[in-house]
């Protein structure tokens, strides 16, 4: 006869025999001495890359690989928002039609609120660079292919460090990345990191070669470089690095049609803006923010092209327009560019009174045929006429500004400029920053910088931000 169980006996059977058999396991782990039994209980984690398994060649680029996600990662292609988002909420560039994500736009910052994970971002990229250019330098052979990848690295550590130090508050803990023997974290000020930066870029200009497929990265060296120069108020210095023989005698400009992307993928790392923006309505592009904002939708400017039909945000109540030039999660996005380095060269004569070269800067990239075609700009003379001079000191280094903010417009430039405007023009904040009445209720905030993230109070280094000053 055959003896058939219920579905419920069948449980019941099953569970009883999972019983006794963790119950056998815990007996044979409690016998096994302690090496046996962390060889037991060890978990394999094939998406890790550990300090061991990099020790090779193979290792060493994939340590380069995960580096340059984790890059792309922090500027603007992860499911937490990149930093250029951060960017665009904190100044006037974007609002917000999230649920819950208001106290970023509205300029009072919660560390506990999403979007809030900008600082880890940041970190992840700047830890994951170290250890890249340590283990390329330590078991890859040394090659021009090997100080190319090096330079690379250094150069976006550049640029990371900047950004770090335009957005974030002073007094940041900067961790030591020393896996053999780790160590606390070093507190520094926002000038360190911009000092930091320049000793990055000056480190990728030393590994790099002189051939023709290292001078892309040479030129974002010292794009990188002269960003620090001028946060740090080195106008001369910045209009220097990248100008002719900035990189050494001989050496041309920037060229003004030069432009370095950062990548993304559809299926492995999607652009945020794409994804955050264009495929959902979760942040849009803003006109007149807080009264002080620039008019980025209304303009019709050709470098920032929006819908002209807004569309309901995720909030359910905020009607937001599109973005355009993003048409899929694989969309580039400008990172800097030759533009970049003739508005520094502008910033610079402005700063010495000639008024001349000046505007001379700032007309060059909208005359440059290279510029448009990476813009998709057309050729039309009414499209991006040439500007004229406002005829007022105060007036030019509002238009140079401008110039600067439509230009770079969501990469992750605009709170470093918009501190800029206050720390080395003395404008008052509420002639720079979006203020008085929130457009969804309430009133703006004073943050002008974002804080670290609340696991941070965890660091015995860290007690919070030296200050939040411009």
């Amino acid at each position: 006869m055959t003896t058939h169980m219920t579905v419920a006996q069948r449980a019941l059977a099953a569970a009883s025999s999972r019983r006794l058999r963790r119950a056998a396991a815990l007996v044979l782990l409690a016998t096994l001495g302690g090496c046996e039994r962390e060889r037991l209980l060890g978990v394999e984690t094939p998406d890790q890359i550990r300090p061991e398994d990099a020790a090779s060649p193979n290792g060493a680029l994939a340590l380069r690989a995960g580096a340059l996600r984790d890059f792309a990662q922090f500027f603007g292609g992860t499911t937490n928002v990149g930093v250029n988002i951060y960017v665009g909420l904190l100044s006037d560039e974007l609002i917000n039609a999230r649920p819950g994500a208001d106290h970023i736009d509205q300029r009072a910052f919660n560390e506990n609120t999403f979007p809030a994970a900008a600082w880890n971002k940041f970190s992840d990229s700047y830890t994951q660079v170290v250890r890249a250019i340590r283990a390329l330098n330590q078991f890859v052979p040394a090659s021009a292919t090997r100080n190319r990848d090096v330079g690379q690295l250094y150069a976006l550590q550049g640029i990371t460090l900047n950004i770090g130090g335009e957005l974030f508050c002073n007094g940041v803990p900067l961790a030591s990345v020393n896996d053999a023997a780790p160590e606390a974290a070093t507190l520094v000020t926002t000038q360190q990191l911009y000092q930091r930066a320049i000793a990055q870029a000056d480190s990728a200009l030393a590994a790099l070669g002189n051939a023709a497929t290292d001078q892309n990265l040479r030129y974002l060296a010292r794009v990188a470089k002269a960003r620090a120069q001028l946060n740090l108020g080195q106008f001369e210095a910045a209009a220097a690095t990248v100008s002719a023989g900035g990189d050494g005698a001989g050496s041309i400009a920037v060229p003004t049609g030069w432009q370095y992307a950062v990548e993304f993928s559809q299926t492995t790392l999607v652009n945020s803006i794409f994804d955050w923006m264009v495929n959902t309505a979760n942040f849009g592009p803003s006109d007149r923010e807080g009264g002080n904002g620039l008019d980025y939708r209304s303009a019709r400017d050709p470098r920032v092209l929006t819908s002209t039909t807004s569309r309901l945000g995720q909030d359910g109540s905020t009607q937001v327009f599109t973005v355009l030039g993003y048409p899929n999660g694989s969309a580039p996005t400008p990172l800097v560019s030759g533009v970049t380095a003739r508005l520094i060269e502008a910033e610079a004569a402005l700063r010495r009174g000639d008024a001349m070269t000046w505007l001379a800067k700032l007309n060059e990239p909208r005359a440059d045929a290279a510029v448009r075609t990476l813009r998709n700009i057309g050729t039309a003379a009414d499209i991006l006429p040439p500007l004229t001079d406002p005829g007022t000191a105060d007036a030019r280094v509002s238009l140079l500004f401008r110039e600067r903010a439509f230009w770079f417009y969501l990469t992750a430039t605009r709170v470093g400029d918009l501190r800029r405007l206050q720390r080395q023009y003395a404008r008052p904040a509420t002639a720079v920053w979006p203020t008085g009445a929130y457009f969804k209720g309430g009133t703006y905030g004073t943050d002008v910088t974002l804080t670290p993230s609340f696991a941070e109070r965890n660091n015995t280094a860290f007690s919070g931000c030296t200050d939040r000053n411009p």
